[in-house]
């Protein structure tokens, strides 16, 4: 009897495991970009913040993606970073490159911000919403690079994490 006890504790814990196992965060590889070169701002202010366009998402996946959020990968240490926003394309718009902070609370198409809840990519179809992170240098120079946008997104009861290579730079005035 107390080997058939300890046999099915020994399965619970497994299952507990197994289950918390599932839900943890993997490498994802269900979003791909068509991003081609550098974004940067030029003659870049320190105390400024300057919002950069992630690159536009497609789901290549066989499943729904569930876009849960959006960071700034590699920045340097005197870049502040953590904003991210996330806006509806326009119908006409071709693409979008960023703004500053004066330039982005002003543009109707940025006002709603869609980064507060999920947003649903189908399967094998282009995001509807743009992904956009802030940077503002606290000191000078305030020249660097960040490597790019990593999107954390769920497929199923699965959350992934994905980074997208786009490099982005602020450059000091020339």
């Amino acid at each position: 009897m107390r080997v058939r006890l300890f046999v099915a504790g020994v399965a619970v814990v497994v299952m507990g495991l197994g289950t918390s196992a599932s839900a943890a965060t993997a490498r994802g590889h269900a979003l791909e970009d068509d991003w081609g070169g550098v974004f940067s701002f030029h003659h870049a202010t320190a105390g400024k913040g300057y919002w950069f366009t992630c690159p536009l998402l497609t789901n290549i996946s066989d499943l729904p993606v569930d876009v849960l959020g959006v960071e700034l990968v590699g920045a340097p240490a005197h870049w502040r970073t953590g904003e991210a926003r996330a806006a509806r394309r326009p119908d006409d718009a071709g693409f979008w490159l960023g703004a500053s902070d004066e330039s982005f609370v002003k543009e109707p198409d940025l006002t709603r911000d869609y980064s507060k809840e999920p947003v649903r990519i189908a399967p094998g179809a282009e995001s509807p919403i743009y992904y956009f992170v802030r940077a503002e240098a606290v000191t000078s120079p305030v020249a660097g690079s960040a490597e790019g946008c990593r999107f954390t997104y769920r497929t199923g009861h699965r959350i992934h994490t994905q980074v997208l290579r786009a490099p982005i730079e602020l450059r000091d005035g020339d």
